[in-house]
């Protein structure tokens, strides 16, 4: 038979070993909690860092169209400079075409008039081959 006290010395040191147990796993708890926390800090971190990648990303992509829409809008300008430079060069080529074929005209009046006395003695006809 086990005495009391013997007893109560095995009671003890299974207490014992029952605490210790129970501070190993305290203490593996609270490490565990630790981890979880500073892996919940981590992933708060990251989602910060995302949201704000997002926000640039969003950003980036409203310039870039915008910047989209602006080479659009500038090569219509160019288009349409170019169609007005095109009528421009048109006209300035009908210009000269007409100055060659009157510039002979205009110069052979010219001299007409040099010639004759201008004072008073020109007469209908050479008005009208004057314009």
């Amino acid at each position: 038979f086990e005495t009391a006290s013997s007893l109560s010395e095995r009671l003890c040191k299974e207490a014992e070993h029952k605490q210790a147990a129970l501070d190993a796993a305290t203490e593996a708890g609270t490490a565990a909690q630790k981890s979880v926390d500073r892996q919940c800090a981590a992933v708060k971190e990251a989602e910060e860092a995302l949201a704000v990648q997002r926000r640039v990303l969003s950003e980036v992509e409203a310039e870039a169209a915008r910047a989209a829409q602006q080479g659009r809008e500038a090569a219509e300008q160019t288009r349409v400079a170019r169609g007005e430079a095109q009528v421009a060069a048109d006209e300035e080529r009908k210009a000269r075409e007409e100055l060659e074929r009157v510039g002979p005209r205009a110069a052979e009046l010219s001299q007409k008039l040099a010639l004759r006395d201008v004072s008073g003695s020109l007469g209908v006809d050479d008005v009208c081959d004057v314009l």
